[in-house]
């Protein structure tokens, strides 16, 4: 298996939530991808499997307003690059719908905690007088990044 279908492979393992599950499915799937000849597929073919299966699992139902958002986003930005003479800026719109789902989907992440660190941290407690900026700071991103497409719309 050559190191770009291994990346791809790590890659989509890495996108699952939680532990157990992205260590079950990171070694079934590089035993997918070693043994793809014997079963008659590329070792590509399975890495493309993975990140997709990887992508579905990660379909919940709070992610259909972002997935709606960056329909409208690629939609309205295909149909104002097309038809009118603002072909940069819908073309940049079209763009952002496009990136919004995997923005969303790394935001996600790294912002959520797996079962067994939401337990071993439940049963021992917050460390005395820490502060937590990171939530803040992650909650802060998609309202700039909302800003900065508004400035970009109606400049």
């Amino acid at each position: 298996m050559n190191p770009l279908v291994r990346g791809v492979i790590v890659t989509a393992a890495a996108l699952l939530p939680g532990k157990a599950r992205r260590e079950r499915h990171l070694e079934q799937w590089l035993a997918d991808g070693e043994g793809a000849a014997e079963a008659g597929l590329t070792s590509s073919r399975v890495a493309l499997g993975a990140l997709r299966a990887a992508l579905v699992m990660n379909l919940t139902r709070r992610s259909a307003v972002p997935l709606g958002l960056a329909a409208v986003l690629v939609i309205g930005g295909v149909r104002l690059a097309v038809t009118t003479s603002e072909q940069a800026l819908g073309t940049a719109v079209a763009m952002a719908g496009v990136a919004l789902p995997l923005l969303l989907l790394i935001i996600r992440r790294f912002t959520e905690r797996d079962w067994e660190d939401t337990l071993t941290a439940g049963q021992a407690g917050p460390p005395p007088g820490r502060k937590r900026p990171l939530p803040l700071i992650l909650g802060a991103v998609p309202v700039i990044l909302a800003a900065l497409l508004l400035l970009i719309l109606f400049r």
